[in-house]
């Protein structure tokens, strides 16, 4: 599912374009970058609360098709601007991480 429709399905709030809208197959919940680094698969919905403009440089690495800020966490202007250079999807949730999880999981069976 394009990350376009699985952010509409999802009822999640872009804050950068959907770059080449890329195709979400997996999920991966982290938040200590090293280990999301060595993890995070092609094609994941990064769910995060991390809001590090390093982010968009681990989800750029892994090829995940994009991040999803959980928790309502505020996100700085300058990390969607960057985001919206390097063409990295974010995305924002006020839902838990595992609520996200759940429903994704559901959203993409």
């Amino acid at each position: 599912m394009k990350t376009e429709k699985f952010a509409e399905k999802m009822g999640l709030t872009p804050l950068t374009g959907f770059g080449e809208n890329r195709e979400v197959s997996n999920v991966y919940i982290g938040d200590l970058l090293s280990v999301v680094m060595g993890k995070c698969q092609e094609g994941s919905a990064w769910i995060t609360v991390q809001t590090h403009p390093n982010i968009l440089t681990v989800a750029d690495l892994n090829d995940a098709a994009c991040i999803v800020i959980a928790g309502g966490t505020a996100v700085e202007q300058s990390l969607v601007d960057k985001a919206g250079e390097v063409g990295v999807c974010v995305l924002t949730s006020d839902k838990d991480a595992y609520e996200l999880a759940w429903r994704m999981h559901e959203v993409l069976k």
